[in-house]
């Protein structure tokens, strides 16, 4: 709680001091007077040699200060890693270094300008920090051709948006070359404050074109005309390199000016004035009154001398009180500083003593703030690289901790308990051990959630007294795999229902019912070929995936690809009276891929086009363009074609649909619904897409596109491609 005077206290000030002070000095003033009546004297003070002495002193202080920015801009130039850094251009590194020297030597501005004029790195300080920046373009400033040149240092003044800084600046040299230079910069409102301090005079600086550049004197807008220097005064202390002394008015004080040249190192920055008050007494009338006077202000002195010595200890007391107050704010770096030579300083010790020990207590709060944030990041971390999801939840179930996999998983979640039976259950009995503190809240479960299946494992977690603290959630997407083993299932099962009728045929053929012997052979070989293809499409759609594309693939020829299925299905084709016809409207067009591969997936196209079109029929096999980089292709037929209740679901595993002969009955084919999607990943791991468009009694388009690796005409023909290369040709049963 702030320590808050009363609402009537009364400092010692106000109560005793300065009404002392007062009555004293009255009396000591009217007494002085009467005694020193008789006495007289008579004293002049020449304002010109105080003025010309404290110019003296300044100039003394100005060539101080240019030393000292000097040798601060030796020392960053100089700085091990600086040179390199100038020549990398690696702002990263001098950011660091400027800042620190920067802070050591009070600077405003440090720049790092290259040999081109462009700033590598410049520090500048706002308020109590430091900012950076780069790449400002300085070949324009008047100063860098000099040093860039060679010039071992230089001075001037430069305009910001809140005043002007003065800067001296170096060359930096290695060996006989300049690779860059150093900018110091010291606001000049700071640099008059040093020039002024410790002397009676008021200190003003103009620029070279007489621009007021810096004062000490309180400027407000009706003095401003008045301290502009005048223009021939400006010239001859310029061209003359001389003082000049001239008096103004200012807020209706008189003051005695002297302007002399500012010169720093060879270089003429501007012109320097130094302001003293004109308080020189018209001559004295009488030795009595002005013995009189001075013996009476001699008698103020001393009372007043009194009175501020007694201020003092009350300003000593005011201090210990501030540094209570600020310790009871919280701001414990504040210290009384107080040495213990008297009561007010052992108790100002005391009050820093306090401060200490508060301030020991904070840092190691601090500290251990530090820490726990640390380790707690370190936590989080850990987590979000985990590729299953991790909820932590306290025990009221709100969601404490939730990685980036469990919002992606589940979404953003204020609870989550799918687990209220078993962890119900298991509050009083806990599973095994899975860590410290970490015991399993039953069997990992199944969840269905937003179209996908997790496997979720709990964990209660406890602390040492086996006191419940909350509960992890371990969950893991399982989709795939569920699906996977859902595929498996259904295949399986098509197996099953694809040997049945050979089981029925071997069946009949045991019997009296005896099938020809070259019925029964077509039929053995029509469901053993069905039952090969089911497997090599259980293969393909349990393993293949684009890096099996990737490692077999070669370069290949779309025609001598389109011409190899046709030969593969041409007997089928006949067999079933169908026409099959292959149109090679752009020829020469090569891809990369895996030839086995996307022979099986145009070849599922082919054989569904079989297995749906009636005799007679008409199947077409066709190259169509070449655009975007990628080769088209379609494989038509006029079939039954696909319902529009069917079509959106032709590249889902397992579905077959219910396609439909001339006379309304369902069409019964071997197969498990396999062909389509086999078609399309294998299509999709070569990089291609595919598109179905069909009508139901009108027949079926398949649109395919690949990837070109080649130009046209890439020289890479086979035997084989060239025998079977040629106009469109007609593969079909003679009729």
């Amino acid at each position: 709680m702030r320590n808050t005077p009363p609402k009537l206290f009364l400092s010692l000030r106000w109560r005793f001091v300065f009404p002392v002070a007062i009555v004293v000095m009255v009396v000591a003033m009217i007494g002085s007077y009467i005694v020193a009546n008789s006495l007289t004297a008579n004293t002049a003070v020449v304002e010109d040699n105080i003025a010309l002495q404290s110019a003296t002193a300044a100039l003394d202080r100005v060539d101080d200060f240019y030393v000292t920015l000097r040798n601060e801009a030796v020392r960053v130039g100089y700085t091990s890693g600086v040179q390199t850094a100038i020549e990398t251009g690696d702002a990263t590194m001098l950011v660091p270094i400027l800042i620190d020297m920067a802070t050591l030597a009070n600077l405003d501005t440090v720049r790092i300008v290259n040999t081109a004029g462009i700033e590598v790195v410049r520090v500048t300080r706002l308020d109590d920090l430091y900012i950076h920046a780069t790449n400002t373009d300085l070949s324009s400033v008047p100063i860098m051709p000099l040093l860039l040149s060679g010039e071992q240092s230089v001075s001037s003044l430069t305009r910001t948006d809140t005043g002007f800084n003065f800067v001296t600046g170096i060359p930096i040299v290695n060996g006989d070359v300049v690779t860059g230079a150093v900018l110091i910069e010291r606001s000049l409102d700071a640099f008059v404050e040093d020039l002024q301090a410790g002397s009676v005079a008021d200190v003003t600086l103009y620029g070279t074109q007489g621009e007021l550049a810096a004062t000490t004197l309180p400027v407000v807008n009706d003095t401003l005309d008045n301290l502009q220097v005048n223009s021939a005064i400006l010239q001859q202390t310029l061209s003359e390199n001389t003082a000049v002394t001239s008096s103004l008015s200012l807020q209706g004080t008189l003051y005695r000016a002297v302007y002399m040249p500012w010169v720093v190192g060879d270089y003429q920055i501007g012109v320097m004035g130094i302001v003293v008050p004109n308080n020189v007494p018209f001559a004295t009338q009488t030795g009595r009154q002005l013995v009189a006077g001075l013996a009476a202000a001699l008698a103020a002195g001393a009372v007043i001398m009194v009175y501020l010595l007694a201020q003092r200890a009350i300003m000593r007391l005011e201090r210990v009180r501030g540094t209570a107050n600020a310790i009871a704010q919280g701001h414990t770096h504040v210290r009384t500083h107080m040495i213990a030579n008297d009561e007010i300083g052992a108790v100002g010790k005391a009050v820093d003593y306090m401060a200490d020990a508060f301030q020991q207590r904070e840092d190691q709060m601090r500290v251990l703030l530090t820490r726990e944030r640390r380790e707690r990041f370190y936590v989080y971390s850990v987590l979000e690289s985990m590729s299953d999801g991790v909820i932590v939840q306290d025990v009221s179930g709100a969601v404490l901790v939730m990685n980036e996999t469990a919002r992606r998983l589940l979404g953003t979640l204020a609870n989550f308990n799918p687990f209220a039976p078993t962890t119900e259950a298991a509050r009083q009995v806990l599973g095994d051990a899975l860590a410290p503190g970490l015991y399993s809240l039953g069997d990992p479960q199944q969840l269905a959630h937003k179209g996908i299946m997790l496997s979720a494992q709990a964990a209660a977690v406890l602390s040492p007294t086996r006191e419940r603290l909350g509960t992890v959630t371990i969950l893991r997407d399982v989709t795939e795999q569920v699906r996977k083993d859902q595929r498996r299932d259904a295949m399986f099962q098509q197996l099953q229902n694809e040997v049945e009728p050979i089981h029925d045929t071997l069946a009949m053929q045991r019997s009296k019912e005896v099938l020809p012997a070259a019925d029964f052979a077509r039929e053995i070989a029509r469901h053993a070929a069905a039952l090969q293809k089911m497997i090599v499409d259980m293969r393909e759609l349990t393993h293949y995936a684009s890096h099996d594309a990737r490692a077999l693939q070669r370069m290949l020829s779309v025609e001598t690809l389109l011409w190899s299925v046709a030969n593969d299905w041409r007997q089928i084709a006949m067999a079933a009276n169908l026409t099959l016809q292959v149109t090679v409207n752009r020829k020469g067009l090569l891809i990369l891929g895996d030839e086995g591969r996307l022979r099986l997936a145009i070849g599922n196209l082919v054989d569904n086009a079989i297995k749906f079109t009636p005799s007679g029929g008409m199947i077409t096999l066709e190259i169509e363009k070449e655009t975007d980089s990628a080769v088209h292709l379609r494989i038509r037929d006029n079939g039954v074609g696909v319902s529009n209740h069917d079509l959106p679901n032709v590249f889902v595993p397992f579905y077959r649909g219910t396609p439909l002969d001339t006379y309304g009955q369902v069409i019964r084919v071997p197969g498990m619904g396999q062909g389509l999607a086999i078609a399309k990943q294998i299509l999709e791991a070569h990089g291609g897409k595919i598109k179905v468009k069909s009508r139901a009694g009108a027949g079926t388009a398949v649109y395919l596109s690949l990837p070109l690796t080649a130009g046209v005409g890439g020289n890479i023909m086979s035997g084989e491609a060239m025998f079977m290369e040629g106009d469109t040709v007609v593969i079909s049963l003679p009729r």
